[in-house]
């Protein structure tokens, strides 16, 4: 590093073509920590005939809180779940009438929390 001086004051030359010696900081993606379970849900789930329906109802609360928003995208990649398994719990959790379902053809469910 060189120096120049200006106007008495000493100046440090930086070199533009030098990376910044700081990288910028990221972001964090949003991770709740904790989500509430509505009561009718607590009492639906009692009603379940799997640990799997039970285990998508929470991911499904966890994302609708996660993304501020009712509706879901049950894809594989958000849910963690075989195709067969997801497809059953989500059916049975409609059955229960805790969620409504969306989907055509191969395209990932889509639950709506009622």
């Amino acid at each position: 590093m060189g120096f120049v001086m200006r106007h008495g004051r000493r100046i440090e030359i930086i070199d533009r073509n030098e990376p910044d010696p700081e990288p910028k900081k990221r972001r964090k993606p949003f991770e709740p920590l904790f989500v509430k379970v509505p009561r009718h849900w607590v009492s639906g789930l009692g009603q379940s005939k799997s640990a799997s329906t039970y285990q998508l109802a929470l991911l499904i609360l966890w994302e609708a809180f996660k993304q501020g928003t009712k509706e879901v995208v049950l894809s594989t990649a958000a849910t963690g779940m075989p195709r067969e398994t997801k497809g059953r719990a989500a059916r049975e959790l409609a059955e229960l009438g805790l969620i409504r379902l969306k989907g055509k053809g191969t395209k990932a469910l889509r639950a709506t929390i009622l």
